[in-house]
């Protein structure tokens, strides 16, 4: 059996990936067995610019920062040192999940478990408690000894095994779980635009969204200046900005959100947002990163008018 567990960063804008950045597994030959073998690897974080406040306070976020491993490395090497087994647990019912949209996001290619046994679930069910119970506690419980820090993916993986000892089988029977494509990749839901927000499409390209001249409608919100958009700034290829000006009211900022549905057409959610300090540094960031020079439309061929046929009279 291997037991997984990972550490990751949640993005904080826009799409929530969650970036692995540390992968722990352990191998055994049961729950509460001797370990077999162990797998580690950190992970250097490259998606997200920030952390989210729970990678922040990871213990082994230096080594990850430090570490030269790439996800696609990491997965393979974790994917050969699987080899052909066919029993996985966690704690809980997301690493798997996580492991998944993460290699789906890099476009790897990673046959993910179907059938995964939840520790946390099974360990619930053995004291007839309702909620989950987190790990730290599950093991003062058990009264095994903190000789690992939590937090680390490896350690994790350590008292998960330990902790599954202390299940019962019908409990763990019944906390077993499977997954398809639905659960690890659900269909988002369609976002409702915001208060003075509108939704331009759909378009079957990312060049036509950006081109149309409805996503570079700018108005000024205060006199209703209509004016166009020529040149897009971003800086992850999902969120745009662009300045234009009105000469009654000042500066103002072109906001434009570019969104993908699973059936692949483009949404854009369109909106004008006031010049201010956050705004603009974000617009700075996005014009030091790419820029994207709007086509204009075809022109129209001129129409020609049909020639009325005299008929003469005899």
């Amino acid at each position: 059996m291997i037991v997984l567990d990972l550490e990751f960063n949640s993005g904080m804008y826009g799409e929530r990936l969650e970036e692995v950045l540390q992968i722990g597994a352990v191998k055994c030959q049961r729950l509460g067995g001797p370990v077999t073998d162990t797998f580690n690897a950190y992970i250097r974080p490259r998606v997200h610019k920030r952390l989210s406040p729970g990678a922040r306070v990871l213990p082994e976020l230096e080594e990850c920062e430090k570490s030269a491993l790439t996800f696609a490395d990491a997965l393979e090497s974790f994917v050969a040192w699987c080899g052909g087994e066919t029993r996985f647990a966690e704690w809980g019912r997301d690493d798997f999940r996580i492991l998944a949209r993460c290699a789906a996001y890099f476009g790897l290619h990673y046959d993910y478990p179907r059938r995964c046994l939840d520790v946390q679930a099974a360990f619930s069910r053995t004291l007839e408690h309702v909620n989950g119970i987190q790990l730290y506690a599950a093991c003062d419980y058990c009264r095994i000894p903190d000789s690992f820090v939590f937090h680390n993916a490896l350690n994790d993986a350590v008292y998960t095994c330990l902790v599954g000892g202390f299940t019962s089988a019908e409990a763990r029977e019944a906390s077993a779980f499977t997954m398809t494509d639905e659960d690890v990749f659900p269909v988002p839901k369609p976002r409702k635009p915001r208060r003075g927000e509108w939704r331009i499409g759909p378009f079957d390209s990312r060049e036509r969204a950006l081109n149309n001249m409805g996503s570079r409608r700018a108005v000024c919100p205060r006199c209703k200046t209509v004016s166009r958009v020529a040149d897009w700034y971003t800086a992850d290829g999902k969120t745009y900005y662009s300045p234009f000006s009105c000469d009654g009211h000042g500066r103002f900022i072109r906001r434009l959100q570019l969104v993908r549905q699973p059936d692949g057409a483009y949404w854009t959610y369109n909106e004008v947002v006031e010049a201010t300090p956050e705004n603009l540094r974000r617009l700075s960031r996005a014009e030091a990163a790419q820029r994207y020079s709007c086509q204009r439309p075809p022109a129209k061929p001129p129409k020609r008018r049909r020639r009325e046929r005299r008929i003469k009279r005899k």
